[in-house]
């Protein structure tokens, strides 16, 4: 097995796959697996060191649920990775050891709820703890570097000598993506994956809107700060072109009311004019009232 080519293959598979899924893989996803050389491989299984038949280094560790945000990854960098069972023989600890001697990557996947995972890819084992039955693992800068998939990152690398400086710098890039994500799948299912305004159900257009956006102060990553959009609703949102009360009532800006286009401004925009929005099932999801109140205040400066 030629290891780095079947890595190669699988990193550019999933990343091919979040531009369909929006980061997010389903547990029936993964155990299918995917197409190498005419033959499945599978990456997750029973256990949470996966290594497929034929393989004697793992092609992926998972976490289980354990929060919607929540990550592994420490601020320096670092993924601490448990073992199985407390036995550092066990076959599948001893092939986390060989993927450390072999310096195979592995793809992460952290589960945000049962059956819906993240994925963190290439992690490279960096250090072996057999006495303390863990792993220490990091994000693999090799691999940006080499497909330039992150900009600015090879100037990076040059004028930062600190391996750490760019590990911590490649995680943060990680966990915001990992975040995102997360978001997007709590926000739209808190709205039945559909839009709040038009109630399109077709989640591949459909996007979670921040309210508060995430870089100002309130605008963490969490359901009610968000609304389930569709893209055209959602960059009418974020252009202030329609606004949303405290009250859940929809405002269209006045020059776009009177405006004459076509069917989609007629339809698409100004008739949700006084309209109510749709909430979620559970009151505790609902946008909450201050965070709308703000936002609209800068849609009445606009308007």
């Amino acid at each position: 097995m030629d290891y780095k080519e079947f890595f190669t293959s699988l990193f550019l598979w999933l990343r091919q796959q979040e531009s369909r899924n929006g980061g997010i893989f389903t547990r029936e996803e993964l155990s299918k697996g995917f197409l190498y050389k005419d033959k499945t491989i599978t990456l997750v299984g029973p256990t949470g060191i996966w290594i497929p038949k034929g393989f004697e280094v793992p092609v992926s560790i998972t976490t289980t649920a354990s929060g919607p945000y929540e990550d592994d990854f420490s601020t320096d960098g670092i993924l601490n990775y448990r073992y199985r069972g407390t036995d550092p023989e066990h076959r599948d600890n001893r092939a986390l050891r060989e993927a450390f001697r072999q310096r195979t990557p592995l793809a992460y996947f952290h589960a945000i709820k049962t059956g819906r995972y993240t994925a963190a890819y290439p992690i490279q084992i960096i250090n072996d703890n057999p006495d303390q039955l863990f792993i220490e693992a990091a994000i693999d800068p090799a691999f940006y570097l080499q497909n330039q998939t992150v900009s600015g990152f090879t100037d990076l690398v040059k004028d930062n000598e600190n391996i750490f400086g760019v590990r911590q710098y490649l995680t943060r890039l990680t966990k915001q993506r990992l975040h995102q994500a997360a978001f997007r799948e709590f926000v739209l299912d808190a709205y039945n994956r559909r839009c709040t305004i038009c109630r399109l159900q077709h989640p591949e257009l459909l996007d979670a809107a921040h309210i508060i956006p995430d870089a100002d102060e309130g605008g963490e990553p969490v359901v009610p700060n968000g609304l389930s959009l569709c893209k055209i609703h959602h960059s009418a949102y974020d252009q202030n072109i329609i606004g949303i009360t405290p009250d859940y009532d929809l405002r269209v800006r006045t020059d776009v009311l009177e405006e004459i286009d076509g069917p989609m401004l007629e339809y698409g925009l100004k008739s949700v004019e006084g309209q109510k929005i749709i909430l979620p099932g559970r009151k505790q999801d609902y946008p909450d009232k201050d965070r709308l109140a703000k936002r609209f205040e800068e849609f009445k400066s606009v308007g």
